[in-house]
């Protein structure tokens, strides 16, 4: 313990100051400030590394964020172009992020017209995207999206400085490439190129080569309106986006002016500068919303996770205070001068570690983001924004909650009289507070009931509960700890055995006398428990229950792709369904649907998007989705099939006609043919795929899923093998049983992996906290030490006390992560126990046993060197 400063005798209470009001450079506490936190580095050293961590976790969230909101991908091929008009690709909400549409979203062609007799408009292009790849000795060659690499001639006037080589298409049989392309495909102008477009693959002449960076096979425009589906069907009339140049002399200003102007009333946004690449790249938007809906989701984990540990740290920095704190309020020291002595080392501390985290969370975002990009949740040309607002928001984050932190850490002492407060700094108090130990109770119920739901949702947001209510159970223990561990350990002191040794019996009144102390500790660990088998458990359980109705509701054996065509060849699965060994071929394409319900109270709408999953005819003999009502054979024309839950949620029945938007914003009804219950493995809506026709990006089938006949599941095999060789791009995967479910899908990757890096902060802040613990127990160990204890025998001691800690903080982890788990399991596998690997449980167990062993004999074996090396001296 650190000398306490004598007061001023010139001041005494009747000033109204006290000591702790000498004249100083922070408000007259800067030196009493820092000679309180002298001598205390470790306890300090443990908010640092809190600090470290949480703000550079909170600064890659807010870069991640920042960049959904405001990064733009690259323009490529519409760099020529002044501005871009395209459909709204979101669905606007009036209080929350808007939904970004999957698919692409029209215009009406007659726009393109109408833009072009605007005086301020000098060129104006109807642009649309169909599949296209070209074959070369390497595989196809496409672009970024291969669903809209082909378009049409006249979009090549808006490429910037980019010379043609030979001449514009002039028929079906031409076609124009990149120089890039041109050159894998080992072709100049004139030569013979395999191209496929829009599913049917030919042998084109290639009229002309353009020297530009963009991947473009431009058709003429005729063809491509065929190809891309604009001559019939949904999309008659119809271009993705038009492109315009301004006219000569007409400034950008103007230009954009009258072109906002003539399309007012118009369902239709103009894209300028930075922006151009969203209208370019439909993906691009979504994945913004992406990186957007990542951070918010992890938001609440991360600032209760942080909040914890922080609050965790600084209990810990006060308790190495509180006699000195005493004594300053048996001197005279008001509440608030107590409060701002505790919190001025913690947040020059606090000051300190903020530029090093925030200094690194920047370029972790950036290694976040092509972690993104390698998982497909974004583009891969989509830039970071590393701007000032994400350093602002942590710093003005952790400094709150750092200084709430400290207001509550010392509020029992402020706030106490002068001789309670000496009272408490020599001893802790007898009884726990009333106060709290109801309101940890009361958390404790509340997560309870917070995993509740997940016994009647049989969705993925069955897996919400479970997740917070462990880290809710992990507030309420803390808060209860340290009545429950007075109670605890009175009764096992009571009941230990009588041959149980001296040291034993002293740890475990050890533990009982320092309740307070020790509870800190064990709900510190217990936290990393809980929040190590609650987040880790949760997702393998959905993962379970995911890939366990896929592999009782799985028919086909085996599944044929064409990602680089940008779906399936036409006629490809005609071909498979006429050999004799394939009993039945189903084509599958995911999108999504946005549905619109009205909130109660005339407060508006709320939109929801739920994946889809297009289906052919034929369904039933491909999948078993466990269907309850109705028939699934029935998905034709304008129909859908909705599982059980979603069919609640929306208030559905078989029979009845419900209405969305397709992926691409369409509105749409449709007539539900039937109900399923096996709606995580298959997803929450079933598409007719006659109804999703005309409202897909490429509109080809993304798979055929192949059943064989009995017994002919090898030779079916050969056959696919043999058609995905004569079909450059087309892939085989088996889809059997025992394979579905064998890959992690992107968002279930990204969950563990942000589970690994939170625990790993976690770990680190609490095995310093609790390093800071057993370093400011000197004066204990000195007074075992002058009534005879040998160093072996007090780090025997501490040994013990470290044991008994681990237990009850696997006991308690284990505890307040049983329930959530338990329903989890229930809701979503059937049974009271979650799914996943065994090995979680041990492995957390034995990183919890060792962390407190580390933390406990490093800092003994320091404690008693140091008391060794006095005593020679003497």
């Amino acid at each position: 313990m650190t000398a306490t400063p004598a007061p001023n005798p010139a001041s005494g209470p009747a000033s109204g100051s006290g000591p702790a009001c000498g004249q100083g450079p922070v408000g007259g506490r800067g030196p009493l400030a820092l000679k309180l936190a002298r001598g205390r580095a470790g306890v300090l050293a443990a908010v640092a590394v809190a600090v470290l961590g949480g703000s550079a976790f909170v600064t890659v969230g807010g870069v991640l964020a920042d960049t959904g909101l405001r990064s733009s991908v690259p323009a490529e091929r519409l760099r020529g172009a002044d501005a871009v008009v395209a459909a709204p690709q979101t669905v606007e909400q009036a209080e929350d992020l808007d939904l970004p549409l999957p698919e692409r979203a029209g215009l009406p062609e007659e726009l393109t017209a109408r833009l072009a007799a605007l005086p301020e408009v000098g060129t104006a292009v109807g642009d649309v995207g169909f599949p296209a790849a070209v074959h070369t000795g390497d595989g196809p060659a496409t672009g970024a999206d291969p669903r809209t690499t082909g378009h049409g001639w006249s979009s090549a006037a808006l490429l910037e400085d980019a010379p043609l080589e030979g001449e514009a298409p002039r028929g079906p049989g031409d076609v124009v490439l990149d120089a890039a392309t041109a050159a894998a495909a080992d072709a100049g102008v004139g030569d013979r190129v395999r191209v496929t477009a829009a599913g049917r693959t030919g042998d084109h002449r290639l009229s002309g080569v353009l020297d530009t960076g963009a991947t473009v096979v431009l058709f003429d425009d005729e063809t491509a309106a065929d190809l891309a589906g604009r001559t019939e069907g949904p999309r008659e009339g119809t271009v993705d986006l038009v492109a315009l140049r301004a006219a000569p002399g007409v400034s950008q200003e103007r230009f954009t002016g009258a072109v906002r102007e003539a399309l007012a009333g118009e369902d239709a946004l103009v894209r300028t500068g930075d922006r151009i690449g969203d209208a370019e790249s439909p993906a691009a938007g979504a994945a913004r919303g992406v990186l957007v809906a990542v951070a918010g989701s992890l938001s609440g984990v991360l600032v209760m996770t942080i909040g914890l540990t922080v609050a965790g740290a600084l209990s810990v920095s006060v308790a190495a205070q509180r006699r000195d704190l005493a004594l300053l309020r048996a001197v005279g020291a008001t509440p608030r001068q107590i409060r701002r002595l505790v919190a001025a080392p913690n947040l020059l501390v606090t000051l300190a570690a903020l530029p090093f985290g925030v200094a690194g969370g920047y370029p972790l975002a950036g290694v976040a983001l092509d972690w993104f990009a390698s998982l497909g949740l974004v583009p891969p040309g989509l830039p970071p924004v590393f701007g000032p607002l994400p350093a602002l928001a942590t710093a003005v984050l952790m400094v709150l909650a750092v200084w709430l932190a400290s207001l509550a850490a010392v509020g029992r002492t402020a706030a106490a009289p002068p001789t309670d407060a000496l009272a408490e700094s020599v001893a802790e108090p007898r009884v726990p507070g009333r106060a709290r130990t109801w309101t940890g109770a009361a958390l404790l119920l509340a997560s309870v009931g917070a995993s509740v739901p997940a016994l009647v949702l049989g969705d993925e947001t069955a897996a919400v509960g479970p997740a917070s209510a462990s880290l809710l159970a992990v507030i309420g223990l803390a808060l209860v700890g340290p009545a429950l561990l007075r109670a605890v350990s009175g009764a096992l002191g009571r009941r230990l055995p009588a041959r149980s040794s001296a040291l034993t019996w002293l740890a475990v009144r050890n533990l009982h006398g320092h309740s307070h102390r020790v509870a800190g500790a064990v709900s510190a660990l217990a936290m990393l428990v809980a929040f190590a088998l609650s987040q880790g458990y949760v997702n393998t359980t959905l993962l379970a229950a995911q890939t366990e109705q896929r592999q009782d509701g799985e028919l086909a054996a085996s599944t044929l792709t064409a990602p680089a065509l940008g779906g399936l060849p036409l006629g490809l699965a005609e071909t498979v369904r006429e050999d004799p060994s394939v009993a039945a071929a189903v084509t599958a394409t995911p999108t999504a649907l946005v549905w619109t319900t009205e909130l109660p109270f005339d407060e508006g709408v709320l939109h929801q998007e739920t994946p889809a999953l297009v289906l052919g005819p034929g369904a039933p003999e491909v999948v078993d989705v466990g269907v309850t009502e109705g028939d699934l054979g029935a998905l034709t024309g304008d129909t859908v099939a909705l599982g059980a839950q979603t069919a609640r949620s929306l208030g559905a029945e078989p029979g009845q006609r419900v209405a969305f938007r397709m992926g691409d914003g369409t509105e749409a009804s449709a007539e539900v043919v039937a109900l399923y219950e096996r709606e995580l493995g298959f997803g929450p809506v079933l598409v007719s795929r006659d109804l999703a026709r005309g409202h897909l990006t490429g509109d080809l089938p993304a798979e055929l899923r192949v059943l064989a006949e009995p017994g002919r599941e090898s030779e079916v095999r050969g056959v696919l093998d043999g058609l995905a060789s004569a079909h450059p791009g087309v892939e085989v995967a088996d889809t059997a049983p025992d394979a579905a479910g064998s890959g992690l899908a992107a968002n279930t990757v990204l969950n563990l992996v942000v589970l690994l890096c939170l625990a790993g902060y976690v770990l680190l802040s609490v095995a310093n906290r609790l390093s800071a613990q057993t370093l400011r127990r000197r004066a204990e160990t000195d007074s075992l030490h002058a009534v005879g204890m040998t160093p072996a025998q007090v780090r025997s001691l501490l040994r013990r006390e470290a044991a008994l800690i681990a237990v009850g903080a696997v006991v308690a982890g284990v505890l307040a992560s049983a329930v959530p788990l338990a329903f989890a399991g229930m809701g979503l596998l059937g049974r009271p126990w979650p799914g996943g690997p065994f090995w979680l449980l041990p492995a957390t167990v034995l990183v919890v046993a060792v962390v407190s062993w580390l933390c406990a004999e490093l800092p003994a074996r320091r404690l008693t060197a140091d008391r060794w090396r006095a005593g020679a001296g003497a």
